[in-house]
């Protein structure tokens, strides 16, 4: 269970996060609500540990996850803005996750290819298009076999068809595999069942 307990960010004197608590067992599917400032981006960072709270607590079974390697390679995070290394193919990629995640299952990332058709594997992702670069990053944290799905606007940049898919797929991860997964928006493509809804 990740927990976040009376978390308080602030960036030059404005409070990101002013006392923000929740829970978020596995298995759960639970959506993050509110206008744009509102701290759905900001908590996300911190639960993958990317930014470290002002004050309070953020953890995973207990233990906490900033600056934690083994914590965080329980999850798997696809940020709003996607970043690579320059020249960066997604096997590239995938050759770097499976050294830094124990869980990488090199058998699902070759199954998963034929989810992503439209994604040339060995040309460097940021030539791709939006929608493929964002389907590359599913793949990629999917072949994970995160306990957690950490999503900031999964479905930007997506058409129609590949909205939904990647729907299925986050509803899959939860039910099939038991995830826990934390999403912003979700978009058109689909009226997400959460578990839970929590406004920022």
């Amino acid at each position: 269970m990740i927990e976040v307990k009376n978390v308080v960010k602030s960036f030059d004197g404005f409070h990101a996060l002013d006392g923000l608590t929740m829970t978020v067992p596995r298995g759960a599917i639970y959506g993050l609500v509110g206008p744009n400032g509102a701290g759905k981006s900001t908590i996300l960072r911190h639960l993958t540990g990317a930014y470290r709270q002002d004050s309070g607590e953020i953890t995973l079974e207990g233990a906490p996850i900033y600056e934690n390697p083994a914590v965080k390679t329980r999850m798997a995070g696809i940020p709003d803005e996607l970043y690579y290394f320059t020249s960066a193919s997604t096997r590239d990629m995938m050759k770097l996750y499976r050294g830094l995640y124990p869980s990488f299952d090199a058998d699902r990332y070759e199954k998963l290819r034929e989810a992503f058709p439209a994604v040339d594997e060995k040309r460097p992702i940021r030539r791709l298009s939006k929608g493929m670069q964002k389907q590359s990053a599913f793949w990629l944290a999917l072949s994970c076999r995160p306990d957690y799905l950490l999503l900031d606007e999964p479905v930007s940049h997506l058409d129609e068809e590949n909205g939904r898919l990647m729907c299925d797929i986050i509803l899959q991860e939860a039910s099939r595999r038991g995830a826990g997964i934390i999403s912003t928006s979700i978009g058109r493509h689909l009226d997400m069942e959460y578990d839970k809804v929590l406004s920022l």
